[in-house]
C-alpha cells in the first residue's frame, strides 16, 4: 500500500506494508493526519466567522451613525426652516407698520426706503432631496434674514419715535377749551362772589353749558386727582409737562382715575352742579409750579 502526501508545496510517497500490524499503524496514522487537517480547517472557518461577525457589526455601526446623522440634520434644517418664516413674517409685519407711520408723519419714502418682501415660491423637496450644501444655504439665508430684521427694527424705531414725538409735541402743550360747547361765564381774577356778593379771586375761568355735557382734557398727561375735593365739588387734575397743572371741577361725575393717562381731548368728566356752584358749569383751572395761572392765554393758543 502507498500513499502521497502533499505538504507545503512538495509531495511525498510513502509506501506501506500489508501485514495487520502494518495496516493498523497505517489506519493510526491516516487517523492523526485527518484530525489535524480537521482542526486545523474548523479554527480557519472559526477565524473566518468572528471576522465576518466584525465586519457586518462594523458595517450596522456605520448604517446607525449614517441614520442618526441624516435625522439630526433634517430636524436642524425643519428648525432652520420655521425659524426663516418667523423672521420673514416679522420683516413683513415691520414693513406694514413702517409704511403706515411714512404715510401719518409725511416722511419721504426715498430717506426711509421698506421695500416689499419679494414673492417666493416653488415644489417643495422631502428630506432625503436635501443636500449639505442646501443646508449651508438655508443657514446663510437665516443670518440675512437676521441681519434685515435688526435694520427693520432700528428703522422702525426710528419713524416711531418721529411719529410719537410730532403727536406728543402737540398733545401735551395746552390749548383750546374743555368743553365744545357753552360760554364763558366768569373770568380770571377779581370779580364778586356769586354767593356772599364780596370781592373775591377768582382763581380760573368758568364755562357754562348743559348738565351732562362732557369735559375734555386740554393737554395729555396723568390723572392726579379724580373724585370730591371741598369747594370744587367733583374734580379731576391733571399733570401735564413742564410744571402745568390743570383742574376741572363741579363735574357730575368723573370719567377717569387717578393714576390713568389722557390724551388731549379724552372725556374726563361730566358737567355738573357739585360744590360750590350756582348751576352747571366746568370750572377751570390752569397751574404753572403749583400756582394759578390765567388760563385764557392757553384756551385761545393755536398749535402748529
Amino acid at each position: 500500500m502507498s500513499v502521497t502526501v502533499f505538504y507545503r508545496g512538495r509531495h511525498r510517497h510513502f509506501s506501506f506494508g500489508s501485514t495487520p500490524s502494518q495496516l493498523t499503524v497505517t489506519a493510526v496514522l491516516l487517523f492523526c493526519i485527518a484530525s489535524g487537517a480537521g482542526a486545523a480547517f474548523a479554527n480557519l472557518f472559526q477565524q473566518g466567522n468572528a471576522e465576518l461577525e466584525k465586519v457586518q457589526l462594523s458595517r450596522a455601526a456605520e448604517t446607525e451613525e449614517i441614520a442618526d446623522i441624516r435625522r439630526r440634520a433634517e430636524n436642524q434644517l425643519a428648525a432652520l426652516t420655521a425659524k426663516v418664516a418667523t423672521l420673514q413674517a416679522q420683516v413683513n409685519r415691520l414693513n406694514m407698520v413702517g409704511e403706515r407711520l411714512i404715510d401719518a408723519a409725511n416722511l419721504s419714502t426715498e430717506e426711509f426706503n421698506l421695500h416689499e418682501t419679494p414673492a417666493m415660491g416653488g415644489p417643495a423637496q422631502t428630506p432625503t432631496e436635501i443636500s449639505l450644501a442646501e443646508l449651508n444655504a438655508v443657514l446663510l439665508q437665516l443670518n440675512e434674514l437676521e441681519q434685515n430684521l435688526q435694520s427693520e427694527q432700528t428703522r422702525f424705531a426710528m419713524l416711531e419715535s418721529l411719529d410719537l414725538n410730532h403727536h406728543i409735541g402737540k398733545s401735551v402743550q395746552l390749548s383750546g377749551r374743555p368743553v365744545l360747547s357753552g360760554y364763558l361765564s366768569s373770568s380770571f381774577g377779581v370779580r364778586s362772589d356769586p354767593f356772599s356778593g364780596e370781592p373775591a379771586v377768582h382763581r380760573g375761568v368758568d364755562f357754562a353749558g348743559k348738565e351732562g355735557d362732557s369735559i375734555f382734557a386740554t393737554a395729555g398727561g396723568i390723572v392726579t386727582w379724580a373724585g370730591e375735593r371741598f369747594g370744587y365739588g367733583k374734580m379731576v387734575e391733571i399733570e401735564h409737562s413742564d410744571g402745568y397743572r390743570t383742574r376741572y371741577a363741579h363735574a357730575q361725575e368723573t370719567t377717569v382715575q387717578v393714576g390713568q393717562m389722557v390724551t388731549k381731548g379724552q372725556e374726563v368728566a361730566i358737567m355738573g352742579n357739585t360744590g360750590r356752584s350756582t348751576g352747571p358749569h366746568v370750572h377751570y383751572e390752569v397751574l404753572k409750579n403749583g400756582q394759578q395761572i390765567d388760563p385764557m392765554m392757553f384756551v385761545n393758543r393755536r398749535i402748529q
